[in-house]
């Protein structure tokens, strides 16, 4: 775990004469006690290149990198501090360099091609006051510590919002499963409806022909044994069946009761009048007098109550018959 919010920042010196070394622990040491910094500095000193390279590479692993790295140039008898440069920025890109030298034919910008970017490098001339060694470590060690929080927050930040798309690509397909539930549902409540409908209209046919027969088959031979000779001693109970049969169709649909209610002349006349026949065509289709077609519109008024009702014969029909 890289240790960015705590107070110590580690510097790194880089100098081939043990005098320079030092001054940097000196002055470093120095800016702890003297409370001039709100950091405490934890100074790691190196005479030589690869040396350097070796100790970036452990805090790296270990997740305590190093802020500011102080770096001399020239570095005998090893590799100079360009190269050490290199190697350590490939290491850590985050660390901040400040190169330190005594060579009037320094170019900064070949410094800032070989070691970029060139807003983590500054540049300070031997001989310099320690003052200035505080300075720079104090600045570019803040500096350091602000960049790293604002990367611990946008990588913070990025987890977030990758938690924030996985949660909305699940929404999405839970969204689109629950889609396909209620399609199915509604495939399936439709179809239900069809079938409901389909039961109901074979249930009606179903009692339109109970009451059919029982009108032409059942009533009529009860009929005739009830007028029958010789039956009188039975005539008690042959009502109580007629009455029984007559009650089966009590719990029928509304077109069923009706066709239960009417005599089967009366029923034709219904059906006629629901078909939208007029009083003459249903006299001349039936082969009676218009007058006798005006009695069965009066009697089947009559017996479904719609005597003095105002309501339209025709229209009743064929609501209540379907």
């Amino acid at each position: 775990m890289k240790r960015y919010d705590t107070k110590q920042l580690r510097i790194l010196a880089i100098d081939d004469e043990q005098v320079m070394l030092d001054h940097y622990r000196d002055a470093l040491a120095l800016l702890n006690t003297a409370g001039e910094s709100e950091y405490d500095f934890d100074v790691v000193l190196c005479k030589q290149g690869d040396e350097a390279v070796n100790v970036v590479k452990k805090a790296v692993d270990k997740g305590y990198p190093f802020a500011v790295a102080f770096l001399d140039l020239h570095l005998p008898p090893g590799p100079d501090g360009i190269w050490a440069g290199e190697q350590i920025r490939r290491l850590d890109p985050n660390i901040n360099f400040v190169i330190v030298t005594g060579l009037l034919n320094v170019n900064p910008r070949e410094i800032s091609r070989r070691i970029p970017p060139e807003d983590k490098i500054l540049y300070v001339q031997k001989p310099f006051h320690l003052q200035e060694l505080r300075q720079f470590a104090a600045a570019l060690g803040a500096k350091w510590k602000s960049e790293m929080m604002l990367q611990k927050a946008k990588e913070e930040l990025e987890k977030k919002v990758g938690e924030l798309e996985r949660s909305r690509k699940e929404l999405l397909a839970h969204r689109s499963e629950l889609e396909n539930v209620n399609n199915q549902l509604m495939e399936t409540n439709n179809a239900l409806s069809v079938l409901a409908k389909n039961l109901d209209r074979t249930r009606k046919e179903s009692e339109k022909r109970v009451v059919q027969r029982t009108k032409t088959l059942i009533m009529p031979i009860m009929e005739r044994l009830r007028r029958g000779k010789g039956l009188e001693r039975y005539r008690t109970d042959l009502e109580l069946l007629v009455d029984y049969i007559k009650n089966l169709t009590d719990d029928l649909a509304d077109d069923v009761k009706i066709a239960a209610t009417l005599s089967a002349t009366e029923l034709r006349v219904a059906s006629l009048i629901r078909n939208g026949m007029s009083n003459n065509e249903m006299a001349e289709h039936l082969c009676v007098s218009p007058a006798t077609v005006k009695t069965h519109r009066r009697n089947i008024r009559k017996k479904l109550n719609l005597r003095k009702s105002g309501i339209n014969l025709k229209v009743y029909l064929k609501t209540e018959m379907g």
